[in-house]
């Protein structure tokens, strides 16, 4: 197969770059073991963490139950509130942890990726939306009454949380009456991703790529410096001049670039390495995991039940 002869000669280039600058650094084993697929489509990207969280399509029914709920109870203090539209997020799910590109079509758009590509690169399913003073203070409970009508502890968000939350088995009623943090496996993710970056194996394959694009013709030192190359992307420097975007320039680099990182096996040495830290996390933290996976669970029953009318919220 072309791509096991491809694996051979990488592994025969990465021994080299270990003895050269990582000496004794043992990683190609790690990085190559058996049964590491090459990537091929965005539906590849999945890693470890993610098996506690919701997907896109469910969260996007959460989401919309939690903005229902937002405006109910802001309603009860005569506030009003419009909640932004709320469809499943559609950009590659940990395609910037792997530096994917492939979704871009970068032989027509170049690194810019098709036309709306930014903004649903941005989002969650949802366009990012701000609150008034007022708003804000029954929200997160900052005020103990409003408009004569007394406010629940921790604002309408810890009382949507509880209504979201309820039933999740096996988890403890004090979880339950707390508020969600919806960031707190991000942060996970956040904290696994830094120790995967300080991985020798990910300079390993960014050398790996930066000797390809060389041969091509091309003189980048990381993957990161070919996408903000200054000709095309904004920096500090030129963010007062409008950039042409797609240009035959832009174009070319960016094939090269796709090219090269599935000839070094750029995605799986990354997929690898980056599985490898998430599973650390997930040893160390697995019974806090669990518990956001349950909550997850319960969230999306409910959420249902919400959006069908089935629950009714005492304010």
């Amino acid at each position: 197969m072309i791509f096991t002869t491809v694996r051979r000669v990488l592994r025969h280039a990465m021994v080299a770059l270990c003895g050269a600058a990582l000496a004794g650094c043992g990683l190609i084993g790690d990085v190559f073991g058996d049964g590491i697929p090459s990537l091929g489509t965005a539906a590849d990207l999945v890693l470890p963490l993610d098996a506690y969280e919701l997907g896109p399509v469910d969260r996007a029914h959460v989401q919309r139950a939690r903005f229902a709920l937002m405006t109910e109870c802001l309603r009860q203090y005569r506030i009003d509130f419009r909640a932004p539209a709320v469809e499943p997020a559609t950009y590659p799910k940990n395609a910037g942890l792997l530096a994917w590109i492939e979704d871009l079509q970068v032989g027509r758009y170049g690194y810019a990726g098709p036309p709306g590509y930014a903004s649903r690169k941005a989002t969650d399913g949802f366009d990012s939306y701000s609150v008034t003073d007022e708003q804000f203070k029954v929200l997160v409970g900052r005020v103990k009454r409003f408009h004569g009508k007394a406010v629940p502890p921790g604002g309408c968000e810890v009382k949507i949380d509880n209504v979201l939350n309820q039933g999740a088995k096996g988890v403890p009623d004090a979880e339950i009456m707390k508020r969600f943090n919806q960031d707190e496996l991000a942060s996970l993710v956040s904290e696994a991703a830094e120790e995967a970056w300080r991985d020798k194996r990910i300079a390993a394959a960014e050398q790996s790529w930066s000797d390809c694009m060389e041969r091509s013709g091309f003189h980048y030192r990381t993957t990161s410096d070919a996408m903000g190359d200054p000709h095309w992307a904004t920096t500090a420097a030129n963010d007062h001049m409008d950039l042409p975007r797609g240009t035959p320039e832009e174009i070319r680099t960016a094939l090269a670039d796709s090219a090269c990182r599935r000839k070094v096996d750029y995605y799986v040495i990354r997929k690898a390495v980056y599985t490898e830290h998430q599973d650390k996390i997930i040893s160390a933290r697995r019974g806090r995991l669990n518990t956001i996976k349950l909550l997850n669970e319960a969230r999306l029953v409910n959420a249902m039940k919400v959006l069908n009318g089935e629950i009714a919220v005492s304010w």
